[in-house]
Formats: structure tokens, C-alpha cells, sequence
């Protein structure tokens, strides 16, 4: 290999080779310094698009110069044989892909290399930049062990992607379906699911669709990236949330993805505090939460219903039959292939009441509209609405008079509902909802085995409904005097149960903790025993 001459540099030794340049570890003379310098390789051809390349990679390594998890570029220039090149801060060898490939990392250093590289990519996007060849081999890491994203040569602007169809490098294994088949050549979700793709590597050591000793041609690659369910780590040791965020990134469709590098970077904080590690701050100068919302490049999601309402399908299934505590039916995860909005009625399930953020996360499915009441406004009498911009503006919903809700215009609901959100979002109390449910629900199962007029026990998060029967395989209910009975018992002892014959639900506060949780279905258990004792219930 021909060692390329650069004044003011001296040639220490070859590091390694990429799709179109050579890196080296060179001397800087002055001031006295080690450095990495890029260089075209002799063999790729100096048209206008490699060209293009190469200054389009060393101005979106300057702009983002100075985070501290971007390899930084410090000058630019030809050699004497005429070659474009970069100097960079050096980082010592090897790169991540090498150094998880025998030894995945903990659990907790992954979250926090998760952190550290959602900040830098989030930094390139709010400068307009896509990255859209993130991998494991193009993180690096600093003398001080701090991960650096590098390796920005097919980077492009936001505003240039979207129409550009030249031929695009790919790195199969960390690339999103939508790139694999053409339908997009990157965006901010296409970046995402890559990250996504990387933390999942450093967990395991290999990309998330290789399968060890088995078919991995690109080809075969492809195939499973393009129509496989994106898989978990089984780490034993890896939250599961964390598994769940990790499929999340590595959904079929961009829109059912976290919105930003921002926002993946905020669940893996919440990930990090619920398992108890040290935090890890986020590198983004003025974060702001949900920043990148609408801007997902060309999703097809997104421009499919841009200037287009059908309509609409109503979806009730994230709202119980009769209110009973039931877990609702899984809804279509593609209603656009109907042609349709997928609107969910979260009046009763949302904002964490079913252990997740919405009911409907239950399905997979992602909503274009959902509607919102009842605890939103912790007892406040306020309703509202939540869909996308695009949806938002379009006709009839701009005009101030072909839409509006029961109680949007008081000003003192609106103001708790926020609060009461923004108290649900920081304390993240689905999680909350979710541990205590599954304690609920256990019990509940056993006054099913203890009492034959206890029919279905179902629910989910704080969410829960038994059935009261005189007959399980008939459903015949109790009668309406029993019923009220038992009400009036509970209450007498200091449990209060909502009544929907023949249902009793469930749904305590989701700050109610385990312990508060099983005294009152102690309560209910001491009823029923009086109940099964007196045979009344036949």
C-alpha cells in the first residue's frame, strides 16, 4: 500500500479500510499530536458524487465538531498525489463491533453507550444531518473509554434525502426495511431503528438478524430484516423494558417507532433509573421532549394521509365491553391498508391505566387519532384530542367549528390535565400500574379458585374486573340484590368498588402501592367468604 504524503504529517501506520477510504494513524508536527486521517483509496474512481461524498462528510463532522460523542474533524485538504482527506481526533482501536464481538457489555454500560449516542445523533438531526450508516464499527472510543459516533461519509441533509435517488451504500445488517427496499433513502426513523440495531448488538455481539452459525448472506439478511418479528436478546439480566423499547426501535413500520433520537434517549434514562443504575445526562444543548415528532422524512406513513381524510373507522376496543375491566380486542395493525384513520377511545384506558402508556400499546398498534377523558384530568371535567399535525390541519378539522370536545375550553381542567400528565410521564406510573396489576390480578385468580360464583377474572394494569355468576358455563349473573349487597358490604368496610352488573371493576389510583393494593382486596376476599358462606349467592 502506497502511504500517502500530506505535509506537516508524519506516516505512522495503517489502520484500517472502509467502502471508498483508507484510515491512518499519522504525527502531527506541530503542535506535536497523534491523529487519524482519512484518505480516498487510490482505487475509487474521483467522480462528482465521491467527491460530493467526501465534502459532504467533513462539513457535517465540522458543524458537529464540538460534542463530545462525535469524532471530530480538525482540518481537511488533497495529498500530493491528489487524494481528499480528513484529520481527525485519533481513537485508539478497536471500535465497538470488534470489542462486543467475544464480550457484549453489561447491561447498564449499553444503556448509558445508548444515551451517549442518541445525544450526538439527535445533535446531527437539529442540525439538519441524517447519519444513515449507524453500526457498532463505526462507534469509536476516546482514551477517556467515551463512545464516538464517526463515519459520517454517506451522510446527507434532511431537505436533500428525500428526493435523492442515486445509489446509496448500505450496511444490511443495521439498516431499517424501508431502505432495504427502496422506499426510502433515510430518515429521522431510519436513524433510530440503526441505533436500535447497535444497542441490541452491544447486548449480544452480533446484529440483531444474524442468526450464529446460519445463513447470513446478505440475501438471506434481508429476507429476515424485511419480514421476521424483530428479535429480544434474552439477556437474563436486560429489563424488560428495555427489550420492549429495543423491538420498538426495530419496527417494520418507522411511524410505530420512538419519534427521535431524543426521545430514545429519554426511555432509556427512565430505563436506567427504574433498574437503579447511575445516570446518564443527556448530551443535547436545549433538549425539549418530542422536538422531532413530525419530522420523519419520507415516511410513507406520514405522506399516505397528508392531505387525505377518509372516513373515519372507530376503533372502541382500547375502552372494556360494559365497562367490565375486559382486555380489549387486538385492533388491525395496518387500518391504512383499509384505507382508514385508526382512531382509539382511550377516554378510560389512557395515560397509563393498563400498565402502558395507552391501552392500545397493548396491540402494537400505532393510532392516528385518540381521543381522551375521564382520568386525564384527574376528576376535572376536561376531554381532549391528540393526532398529528398533518391530520390536525387538514379539512374538516381546521375549521374551528367541524370539530371540538365536551369540556376543551375550560381553562383550570386544562391546566390540571397537564399536570396530571406531566406528573404521569415523570413518574412514569404505568410502571407502577403494571407491578401492582400483576399482584391484583394473581389474587383475583385465586378467589376464582376458591369461589364457584366468580367467573372470568380479567384486566390488565390497574385496569381490573371480575365476573359474578351463579353459573360459569351458563354466565347466568347474580342476582341484582346480591349484587347490591355486596357493594354495600365492601363499602361498609372501607373498600369502594364500581358496580356494573355483573361485574365488580377495579381501578384504584395508579400511586397505590402493592401493599394498599392487596389490603383492600382483602376486604373483597372477606366479603366473599360471607358470601359463599351464606349460599345467597345461588
Amino acid at each position: 500500500m502506497t502511504t500517502p504524503r500530506i505535509p506537516g504529517y508524519q506516516y505512522v501506520e495503517h489502520l484500517g479500510s472502509g467502502g471508498f477510504a483508507d484510515v491512518f494513524l499519522y504525527e502531527q508536527e506541530w503542535p506535536r499530536q497523534r491523529v487519524a486521517i482519512k484518505v480516498v483509496r487510490p482505487d475509487v474512481p474521483l467522480n462528482e458524487r465521491e467527491k460530493s461524498l467526501f465534502t459532504s462528510e467533513a462539513n457535517a463532522m465540522a458543524r458537529l465538531a464540538d460534542h463530545p460523542y462525535i469524532v471530530s474533524v480538525m482540518t481537511a485538504g488533497v495529498t500530493e498525489e491528489g487524494r481528499p482527506f480528513l484529520v481527525m481526533r485519533y481513537c485508539p482501536p478497536p471500535d465497538l463491533g470488534v470489542r462486543v464481538r467475544s464480550n457484549p457489555m453489561p447491561v447498564a454500560e449499553a444503556i448509558a453507550t445508548g444515551i451517549k449516542l442518541a445525544s450526538a445523533i439527535e445533535t446531527a438531526h437539529r442540525s439538519g444531518i441524517l447519519h444513515r450508516d449507524i453500526k457498532p464499527s463505526n462507534v469509536l472510543v476516546t482514551t477517556y473509554s467515551e463512545p464516538a459516533l464517526t463515519d459520517f461519509g454517506i451522510a446527507g441533509g434532511m431537505h436533500e434525502v428525500e428526493g435523492d435517488r442515486q445509489e446509496l451504500r448500505i450496511s444490511y445488517p443495521w439498516s431499517p426495511p424501508e431502505i432495504l427496499d427502496g422506499r426510502s433513502n433515510g430518515s429521522v426513523a431510519s436513524d433510530v431503528y440503526s441505533l436500535g440495531a447497535t444497542i441490541w448488538h452491544l447486548l449480544v455481539g452480533r446484529s440483531p438478524f444474524s442468526i450464529p452459525s446460519g445463513d447470513n448472506s446478505t440475501r438471506a439478511l434481508t429476507a429476515r430484516i424485511l419480514h421476521a418479528e424483530p428479535p429480544a436478546t434474552h439477556r437474563p439480566d436486560a429489563p424488560p423494558a428495555l427489550e420492549r423499547l429495543l423491538q420498538q426501535c426495530l419496527a417494520k413500520d418507522p411511524s410505530h417507532r420512538p419519534a427521535s433520537a431524543l426521545e430514545l434517549a429519554r426511555e432509556l434514562q427512565r430505563i436506567e433509573a427504574s433498574a437503579g443504575f447511575a445516570r446518564t445526562p443527556i448530551a443535547v444543548e436545549g433538549a425539549v421532549l418530542g422536538r422531532h415528532a413530525d419530522q420523519r422524512g419520507d415516511n410513507p406513513g406520514y405522506s399516505e394521509d397528508a392531505t387525505r381524510l377518509k372516513a373515519p373507522t372507530l376503533m372502541t376496543g382500547a375502552e372494556p365491553r360494559a365497562s367490565s375491566g375486559e382486555q380489549p380486542p387486538e385492533p388491525p395493525r395496518t387500518p391504512r391498508e383499509m384505507g382508514a384513520l385508526f382512531i382509539a377511545d382511550e377516554m378510560i384506558t389512557g395515560f397509563g391505566r393498563t400498565g402502558r402508556p395507552w391501552g392500545v400499546d397493548h396491540s402494537g398498534a400505532r393510532p392516528d387519532i385518540v381521543t381522551l377523558g375521564k382520568g386525564f384530568g384527574s376528576g376535572f371535567p376536561v376531554s381532549g384530542v391528540l393526532t398529528r399535525t398533518d391530520i390536525a390541519q387538514a379539512k374538516p378539522w381546521s375549521n374551528p367549528s367541524g370539530a371540538s370536545s365536551s369540556y376543551g375550553g375550560n381553562a383550570l381542567a386544562s391546566a390540571a390535565a397537564l399536570a396530571s400528565v406531566r406528573t404521569i410521564r415523570e413518574d412514569r406510573l404505568w410502571e407502577n400500574a403494571e407491578r401492582v396489576g400483576a399482584a391484583m390480578l394473581a389474587e383475583l385468580r385465586r378467589f376464582q379458585e376458591r369461589h364457584a360464583f366468580v367467573g372470568d377474572v380479567r384486566g390488565a394494569g390497574l385496569f381490573l374486573g371480575i365476573e359474578l355468576v351463579k353459573d360459569r358455563r351458563t354466565k347466568e349473573p347474580l342476582d341484582a340484590a346480591v349484587m347490591k349487597q355486596v357493594y354495600q358490604d365492601c363499602l361498609q368496610r372501607g373498600l369502594l368498588a364500581m358496580s356494573y352488573t355483573p361485574h365488580v371493576r377495579l381501578q384504584p389510583a395508579l400511586t397505590i402501592d402493592r401493599e394498599t393494593a392487596l389490603e383492600g382486596l382483602g376486604i373483597l376476599g372477606e366479603v366473599f367468604r360471607e358470601l359463599d358462606a351464606s349460599g345467597r349467592w345461588r
